[in-house]
């Protein structure tokens, strides 16, 4: 399976049969998607800082919220939390998880509050998690890795930070690596992975803006 990062949120994960993108994201941002192929999208919610599905050419099928799906041979759960701003306002993230390919990867969107232990458990059998970075309108560094930790990923995948050309406001990639007490990383262009080749223990991706 090979993953491409976007920019912002948007992940694309290419299948043997199926590409899947998340979180499209309009050029206001201060980046550009272009205009990249899918069968589906997920939208963790409806800022169009994630929402931007027409930024998506062909005709995928596009999901938004919680529930079931199974699409050829990804079967995908979304998983509803609060998401912080206007209490007036109950506005909803989605976790989003697919199975496929004897693998499962986690895209934890804009998360902002902690997870319940059922919530947890549900995602503890993750192999890849895209995790928000840049703080601000997601948990702070600490409180996240403890979410991830518990989670217990293989892979993590850092997204939504600041990077050069971003106008949302955001911290740098730099507090979450620190809290991983990672001091190192070279930025990859992708990462291609397998059920057979998963690492022992947790390792850290960063990846380059791909197209």
């Amino acid at each position: 399976m090979e993953i491409v990062w976007l920019g912002h949120s948007a992940v694309r994960i290419k299948g043997n049969t199926v590409t899947v993108i998340t979180d499209p994201y309009a050029d206001s941002v201060g980046l550009s998607m272009g205009k990249p192929q899918a069968d589906i999208v997920t939208i963790s919610n409806d800022h169009p800082h994630h929402s931007h599905s027409s930024a998506i050419a062909g005709s995928p099928r596009i999901l938004s919220g919680p529930g079931e799906y199974e699409i050829s041979n990804f079967r995908i759960s979304g998983m509803g939390t609060r998401l912080q701003g206007d209490d007036e306002v109950r506005r909803i993230n989605t976790i989003f998880t697919f199975r496929s390919e004897g693998l499962t990867l986690c895209h934890l969107g804009d998360l902002s509050e902690n997870l319940s232990p059922r919530q947890v458990d549900e995602l503890s059998q993750t192999d890849v998690c895209f995790v928000p970075a840049g703080g601000v309108c997601t948990l702070e560094a600490a409180r996240l890795m403890q979410i991830v930790r518990l989670i217990g990923p293989r892979i993590l995948i850092p997204i939504h930070y600041s990077v050069e050309g971003l106008k949302v406001e955001l911290d740098p990639i730099d507090k979450i690596l620190s809290e991983l007490g990672v001091a190192d990383v070279t930025p990859q262009p992708r990462l291609n992975v397998t059920s057979t080749n998963l690492p022992g223990e947790l390792r850290v991706v960063v990846l380059q803006k791909g197209s």
